[in-house]
């Protein structure tokens, strides 16, 4: 006699909380007329393509951003305290 308890799963479902769900809640992925699909194929190998540019440590716009949160926060701890 099997006494195993049959829970009903969809796909991959591994985890147990999700094995249990009824198939109503769990959503597959949305399928894409084919010239989307084509367009993203195509995207996603141009883009696998390219070659990354190395980047520097720090630019100047990672400067002005530490600059304006900095002047930011010493403004709001002046307000603060004074």
């Amino acid at each position: 006699m099997n006494t195993t308890v049959a829970t009903p799963t969809f796909g991959t479902a591994r985890h147990p909380f999700r094995a249990t769900l009824p198939l109503r809640t769990l959503r597959r992925l949305p399928r894409h007329e084919p010239e989307v699909q084509a367009r993203m194929d195509a995207y996603e190998g141009a883009a696998a393509e390219k070659i990354p540019a190395r980047r520097s440590w720090l630019s100047a716009q990672d400067v002005k951003d530490f600059l304006i949160a900095y002047v930011a926060c010493f403004m709001a701890v002046t307000a603060f305290v004074g």
